[in-house]
Order: C-alpha cells, then structure tokens, then sequence
C-alpha cells in the first residue's frame, strides 16, 4: 500500500508539477487503494511459494496490474475527464506495470535469499528411499532457496544409499518422534500402509503430507490433479490457455489491438489497396480461404488479394517468381501488408493476434498423418503472427523438415504461452518484417 501511495503521488507530481490533492484525485486516491486488495487478493500474486520461479511471480503481478489499470480507467471514462490530466493517468499506468512487478520479484528475491541463508525454514523427512526419494532429496539439497531441510529417509534397509542420510525402516517411521517434522513426502512405491499411516499423523499432528507420483512429470508440462467424487483423476495435457482467466487477457489483448490496427491502417489500407488491385487486374479486393481454425474448425481467413484469379490457389502454394502474383501483389508480400485484413478475423473471434499460422485444408490432410503430435497446434485459435514465423519459418513449404520445425514451434507457443510472450514475439514478427524476409514472396 505504502508502493502503491508513493506511485500514485509521484505520478500527479509529474502531471500537475507539484503535489495537488483535489477532489477528483482524492475520489480517485480512495478507489484506487480500495480496489488494489480486492484484485490481489483475488490472484493471491502476494503468495510466494517456495518452488516458484521468478518469472510465476512476475507473470501474476504483471496480470493484477493489468487489471487494476482496467478498473481505474473505466473510473476515469465515467468521471470528469478534464479534471483529471491525461499524462498523470499514462504516468500512473507506466509506473504502475514498472514498479509494481520490480517491487513483487525483488520480495520474491529477497525471500530466497532470507531462506537460502537460514530463515523461514521447513524441516522434512522421505518415505522412500527409491529413486523418487533421493532425486526430491537432490534437488531439496541443490535449491536451497526453497527453504526446505531434508533430515533423511525412512525406508527399505537393502535400498539405503550411504550418500544420504538413513534414518531407519519404515518401521522406525511410525514410532519416530515428528514434533520438528514440518512435511513428510511419501514416495509412491512406499508401501499402502506406511502412506495411510502418514496421514493420519499429518492430520493429527497439523503436518504436510506430500505425495511423490510416479509417472514422468518432466514428460508432461502441464498436469492439473482433480477429483471425481472420491476418484483422483490427473489432466495430463492441460495448457495454460485452457485457464479461463489466460483466455479473457489474450482475447482482451486482441480485441484493443486489432481495433487500432483497424482504426489507422485498415480504415485507409482498403480503399487504398482496393483501387489498385482492381486497377491490375479482374477480381474482388479480398481472397479468402478456408483454413483449420480451433479444433480443427474451418473458417474463412482473410488476405489482400495478391494473385490473378487461379484455379490452383488452395492446392499450389505461391513459389518464387510466381507468374499468378501481381507486381503490387509482390510488394503486399513482401511487406506482408496482404495479412492485415486477418485483423478482421481477429475481431470477430475466429483468430488471435499471435497463435499457430493456419494452413489450408489440404496442406493440412497432407501432413496430418506424418508429423508427431499435428493436431496440437489446432488446440488454440491460429495467429496473425507466431512463433514459427517470427523464428523465421514462412513461406512455400517444399519438405518435411520446414513442416516439422513449425510443428514444434507451434507446440512449443501453446505448452509455454504467457502474455510475455505474445508481447516478444510480436517484436520478433516487426523487426523480421523491417530487416526484410527472404521467403516472402
């Protein structure tokens, strides 16, 4: 609150030059420090877990500040806009994103740091000493940062490895005094009894009780454990754009960013464009083409016109020195200006602005059945951009390599996205486009 006050005072400082504490800005004063704990709490971004990564804590401060920068100005376009300075309100959302985040990652930082150094320990035994109980004993002992101190394990006698410390058999376990225990990791491979003995301690003794699964985890970026009735159920392929609230930013994010794209270039581009594509040769202004949306779903996606009219244009894809592409339609390419009425796609819902390219349906029936895991790029709506383009993969596609490669990018955007990332690869997609690209054509 303290951060969020400075913030907020220095950005009317900025605006007003000198410390102005009038009506409006007092009403909004009140709002703004009322609602920043609602919105924290409701994404508990103040929670740092002691397996977090930096990048978690980041990536949760970044959303609530974006959420609170969305309250504050649906207050401002209610409010009495003049009495409230244009640049004390872009300060204010500057600041905010800025030093907000920098503030929640060096909490975070310095929390490991007090952690790695002795403070805010968790004392912890294994159940197990399989190979679960010592790789969680490694890595215990490699992050220190966790706060988390291995005393040892419980388990079979033939099993005990001299590197680590042998606390006694399972046995031993259930007569041991747990009173400094804070967790108890049970590996799965323990045997039934010693797994129910364990709970039952950790309910009557307030302790944590952890279960080390079997399956490969490092196989599997995202799992997500749930319950049918009293039967455990693992979702093994989630992604984090199946989180309702990961959706709602991104297609957030599209909507304001494909209206400005519509409103200053679109709204000049295709009268524009229109003229001289008519001018060239017999057609409409627009091609449009069916292409594999989300879940395989066929859409009509949206590009300038940059051929004459063909016969061949959803089977024969646009090679170099093309005799069906127009000479305005060679720049259009070039420059990629031929995709921007696919911002029109984005607005009525059927693509986003960075996702999976999508290809035409018989590009896809060609390579559906040759390629590992094809069918996973279709799990999210298909970009304007994405990750294999801005790595450099677009164009003519001539053999498996160039198919396989974008498949993985593909994959690699949706098991990985965060709103971060959308960001960088759309600077990725505007530099390639300003160096210049040689298989646009």
């Amino acid at each position: 609150m303290i951060v969020l006050t400075i913030i907020f005072f220095s950005s009317v400082y900025v605006a007003e030059g000198q410390f102005v504490v009038s009506k409006p800005y007092l009403l909004l004063l009140t709002i703004y420090l009322s609602t920043w704990p609602i919105i924290s709490y409701l994404n508990k971004d103040y929670k740092i877990g002691r397996a977090v990564s930096y990048y978690t804590t980041f990536k949760k401060a970044f959303f609530s500040v974006f959420i609170f920068i969305s309250v504050i100005s649906i207050f401002w376009l209610f409010s009495e806009s003049e009495s409230l300075e244009r640049h004390f309100l872009t300060t204010l959302v500057l600041l905010l994103f800025l030093w907000l985040t920098i503030y929640r990652v060096s909490v975070h930082l310095v929390l490991d740091k007090y952690r790695e150094f002795g403070g805010n320990i968790r004392y912890a035994v294994i159940l197990g000493n399989d190979d679960l109980g010592t790789k969680l004993f490694e890595t215990l002992k490699r992050k220190s940062h966790y706060g988390i101190r291995c005393l040892g394990f419980y388990g079979d006698v033939n099993g005990n490895n001299q590197e680590y410390s042998y606390l006694g058999d399972f046995k031993d376990f259930l007569k041991a005094n747990l009173d400094n225990i804070d967790h108890i990791y049970v590996s799965e491979r323990a045997p039934k009894y010693v797994l129910e003995r364990a709970i039952e301690i950790g309910e009557s003794s307030l302790k944590r009780v952890k279960l080390l699964p079997e399956f490969k985890t490092e196989a599997i970026k995202n799992f997500v454990l749930r319950r049918y009735d009293a039967v455990p159920v693992i979702d093994v392929n989630n992604l984090p754009l199946d989180a309702k609230v990961n959706t709602f930013v991104k297609r957030a994010f599209d909507v304001v960013f494909a209206f400005l794209i519509f409103v200053f270039f679109l709204s000049w581009m295709y009268p524009v464009f229109g003229l001289i594509i008519k001018l060239e040769s017999k057609g409409p202004i627009l091609f449009k083409q069916l292409r594999h949306g989300k879940g395989n779903t066929p859409f009509y996606c949206y590009k300038f016109r940059t051929m004459v009219k063909n016969n061949e244009s959803d089977f024969v894809w646009a090679s170099k020195n093309d005799p069906r592409i127009t000479r305005f339609g060679t720049f259009l390419r070039k420059t990629s200006l031929d995709e921007f009425p696919q911002f029109f796609n984005v607005l009525i819902g059927n693509m986003s602005i960075v996702g999976p390219r999508p290809h035409p349906l018989s590009l896809n029936k060609a390579y559906e059945s040759k390629i590992e895991k094809y069918a996973k790029r279709h799990a999210y709506k298909p970009g304007v951009t994405g990750l294999a383009q801005a790595m450099g993969f677009r164009g003519e596609i001539t053999d498996y390599y160039q198919m396989n490669s974008r498949v993985r990018l593909d994959r690699f955007y949706l098991q990985n996205w965060s709103f971060v990332l959308d960001i960088k690869i759309i600077f990725l997609t505007i530099y390639a486009l300003m160096k210049g690209q040689k298989l646009a054509y």
